[in-house]
């Protein structure tokens, strides 16, 4: 089903980002080519380096990729890219940046450009999930 498929995988600051080493793993063996985005906030959870391991890509977190050259990460041509965009764990702060349109970073840039579906998995406390802003947010 995603044989030949083009994935974007977002990773939010959550304790839940450890379980996004395992998202990619099953994407690759699905036979999808898997680019990772991350956060600034889940570099606390789960390293780039893990993420491009197995993603075989290097991790996206970025505007830039090399300031000196002027080198970027074109959040317009990676919306256009994928297929679907999964971002899991999507942390309560990147719901609510999701809902309002905040665009403070690349993963939340490359999601208002994107022009596939997208899916998101809540991850937080249960507090905070059951929350009635986070409700409305979701």
């Amino acid at each position: 089903m995603l044989s030949g498929k083009n994935v974007l995988l977002g990773v939010t600051g959550s304790i839940a980002a450890y379980k996004s080493a395992f998202i990619v793993r099953q994407l690759i063996k699905s036979g999808a080519a898997v680019q990772v985005i991350v956060t600034p906030a889940s570099h606390d959870f789960v390293t780039p380096l893990t993420l491009a391991t197995l993603s075989k890509n290097p991790v996206l977190h970025e505007f830039t990729s090399d300031k000196k050259s002027g080198q970027w990460n074109n959040h317009v041509a990676l919306g256009l890219w994928a297929d679907l965009f999964l971002i899991a764990p999507a942390s309560a702060n990147t719901l609510a940046k999701m809902t309002t349109g905040v665009c403070d970073n690349l993963l939340m840039a490359v999601y208002l450009s994107a022009k596939c579906p997208v899916y998101f998995a809540p991850a937080m406390d249960l507090d905070m999930h059951a929350h009635e802003t986070t409700q409305k947010n979701i």
